[in-house]
């Protein structure tokens, strides 16, 4: 289905959340583990000149079967989080968001240039820019190095204003630099993941105001005179990206699985569950079919911020609170 501006737009004021002018069946006893007895060590592989391709730390994920969904009664609930058990087999997961520094060796070895920086689609990057009475836009000068104006960047933060096709050719580079294999989730995995054998809204519980011990979410944090209209009742400490590892992990000890960025798949969003959740799509380079986008961003408020909540981009959509996590198959 061809996505119009019109249809753009609107995912653009989903994704922003505020303030915008446009846009299980548990695994208790592995989830009850420590996180330091499921860790796998990254590798480190020499390059030229002496560099180094970090390899992102994995977490093993167990198999298991859960409810994906969330119950009528939650709070925020959309009417795309119809309840169904879904199995996954176990996986490896990147305990953290790849950051900026893991994205410029990449940008370094290979001088690719973004959609961003090639203004595909539509020109920059969508995002956020105080000064001025729009805020949420498709700004020009936004890419994964200035995604956000006047806010300093940290390298080890996720790396952001990156499209579907601009983390396909990371994972490519990656995957021939290092000899392993590596892969977006797909929907069912995310959740599961996010999830840990938890089946609250959240997983630290319902309450989203204990947020801030555990996600970079909208908060009580200024930037100036600039304050979230519809915020969490806490500080996280972050008006934008915060350093990843920098909140509490889940029980499956991965960081950042709600709130910081949200995060790409690899399935077609169905709004309907029909069986595309559990399976990567062959999405083409620079379709307009929508894929499933989760976790909520540094700016998401509360009915975002739950493991049960879905949005959906295009392949060459790019936020300033959009990056993604790998799966190691190997």
């Amino acid at each position: 289905m061809p996505i119009t501006k019109a249809d753009y737009l609107l995912l653009s004021l989903m994704l922003c959340s505020f303030p915008c002018i446009v846009k299980a069946d548990p695994v208790k006893t592995y989830a009850n583990q420590e996180p330091s007895k499921r860790l796998v060590q990254p590798l480190r592989i020499p390059q030229q000149q002496n560099s180094f391709v970090v390899i992102p730390q994995v977490v093993n994920i167990p198999p298991g079967c859960f409810q994906m969904g969330s119950p009528e009664t939650e709070e925020g609930r959309g009417t795309d989080e119809v309840v169904h058990r879904v199995c996954v087999k176990g996986f490896r997961l990147a305990k953290n968001e790849i950051t900026v520094e893991e994205f410029r060796k990449f940008i370094t070895a290979t001088h690719f240039i973004t959609d961003a920086e090639r203004n595909t689609g539509e020109s920059g990057c969508w995002s956020y820019q105080k000064e001025s009475e729009k805020h949420w836009n498709w700004w020009s000068w936004a890419n994964w190095q200035v995604p956000v104006r006047g806010i300093a960047l940290i390298a080890n933060a996720p790396v952001t204003c990156v499209s579907l096709d601009d983390v396909r050719a990371y994972i490519q580079w990656l995957n021939k630099e290092t000899g392993q294999e590596y892969r977006l989730r797909t929907e069912a995995e995310w959740e599961y993941a996010a999830r840990a054998g938890t089946t609250t809204a959240r997983y630290w519980g319902s309450n989203p105001d204990i947020a801030c011990s555990y996600a970079n979410v909208a908060d009580n944090t200024q930037s100036g005179s600039v304050k979230w209209p519809q915020t969490h009742n806490c500080e996280d400490g972050y008006f934008f990206t915060a350093t990843v590892s920098a909140f509490r992990a889940n029980k499956f000890g991965l960081h950042d699985m709600l709130g910081n960025v949200w995060e790409w798949t690899c399935s077609k969003y169905e709004e309907k569950y029909t069986g595309a959740e559990e399976v990567c799509s062959d999405i083409k380079p620079g379709s307009d079919e929508l894929i499933s986008i989760r976790g909520g961003g540094w700016n998401a408020d509360a009915v975002r911020v739950r493991a049960a909540y879905r949005n959906w981009g295009v392949a060459w959509s790019r936020q300033a609170n959009q990056g993604f996590r790998l799966v190691r198959m190997r």
